[in-house]
């Protein structure tokens, strides 16, 4: 699966059919094409053994792809040595040198390279004033914070100026609190410095708050690339609508299809319309149905949704900006509905039964999900 049209001078990696097997016999990534944009943030997302991971370590040197051929700039990077790629990499357990101070850990990278004494001493200034640690460059990586040290990790991988950096996890050490503020404080130095960023992850609010794009991952392949966006409101197949966010899925037999749409009847003699994620789905398939549970709508205006049934409350749980519910609805238990605060009109409670409903519209029909 490929990203923009292969004439486009903006790419500047591109995976060609790249497979790697470490036995001979299963392939960990299967047949990637992927291409990326000069400038983009592109996060690869996916459970534990997806293949994401893999495919970075190809890119950066540290694997050798089985078949296939990865480019950077245009060059096959075949015969070219991790360390000649001219790519930044930032680790999750930081791989900052404990023996050398913050500024030395950031001039390492330039002195490999030959730039002169005075050139390194500006460099370094800039990446210390990049991540907001002037005051740090005296200091040992012992001496700092987690969140500290990663800066430093960050800015070391920006500061000889690579062509892309590639992130490996780099949050996954760091507090929740401490991860969100990093968050932001990548995606502010990419949109600054306009520098291509590959991601690798298995959060998926992470994959979502940061990227231009998301490359799902599962079994080695990509199961659709996309804008956050798309992903999360469109995506299509089972996989991705379950991996991304919370789902409401049921199960059921396609009965008709019209404009794009189709109608369900689902196991449990409920008929239901929604968007055909797939347009080769036909009447007769056996399909799966997601709905989001902030689409669920409490008490919905007469006419105002064409999917209305009523549940009983089996679980209350309050988030402060927003409730979450569990339903039983349509003989499914763990129909989950989440409405903010300030939408709620009357007094929830576990036991009571209510109506809800939804627009079609925030249906997606989808591949049965294994």
């Amino acid at each position: 699966m490929s990203g923009p049209d292969s004439n486009n001078t903006d790419i500047l990696v591109r995976f060609r059919n790249v497979q790697k097997s470490y036995d001979g016999r299963s392939m960990i990534v299967k047949n990637l094409n992927l291409d990326i944009q000069h400038g983009e943030f592109l996060t690869l997302l996916g459970p534990s053994g997806s293949g994401k991971t893999t495919s970075l370590m190809m890119l950066a040197g540290f694997e050798t792809p089985t078949s296939g051929t990865i480019e950077l700039a245009g060059r096959s990077l075949d015969d070219v040595p991790a360390y000649k790629r001219n790519i930044g990499m930032v680790f999750q357990n930081y791989a900052l040198f404990p023996h050398m101070t913050v500024a030395e850990n950031l001039a390492f990278p330039l002195k490999v390279r030959g730039l002169g004494k005075d050139d390194i001493k500006k460099r370094v200034e800039n990446g210390l004033a990049m991540v907001q640690l002037n005051q740090f460059g005296n200091r040992f990586p012992s001496q700092l914070s987690g969140g500290q040290q990663q800066r430093v990790a960050l800015a070391r991988a920006l500061v000889f100026e690579p062509q892309v950096v590639l992130m490996d996890e780099p949050l996954g050490a760091l507090d929740k609190q401490l991860r969100e503020h990093m968050q932001y404080e990548i995606k502010r130095l990419h949109n600054k410095l306009g520098i291509t960023v590959v991601y690798v992850t298995h959060d998926q609010g992470e994959a979502l708050t940061m990227s231009n794009r998301v490359a799902v991952f599962n079994d080695g392949v990509i199961q659709q690339i996309d804008s956050p966006e798309e992903l999360y409101e469109r995506p299509v197949t089972a996989f991705v609508a379950n991996f991304i966010g919370e789902n409401n899925r049921t199960h059921g037999r396609i009965t008709g299809v019209e404009n794009g749409y189709g109608t369900v009847l689902l196991d449990n003699g409920t008929h239901m319309q929604g968007v055909l994620a797939n347009q080769s789905l036909k009447t007769g398939d056996m399909v799966s149905v997601s709905i989001r549970p902030e689409r669920v709508v409490i008490d919905p205006p007469a006419g105002s949704t064409e999917q209305n049934g009523q549940g009983e409350i089996l679980e209350f749980v309050y988030f402060g900006d927003h409730v979450r519910l569990r339903l039983n609805l349509y003989d499914n238990p763990n129909f989950v509905v989440k409405q903010p605060i300030a939408m709620l009109g009357q007094t929830l409670k576990v036991g009571k039964r209510i109506n809800v409903g939804w627009k079609r519209e925030f249906v997606r029909i989808l591949d049965p999900y294994q």
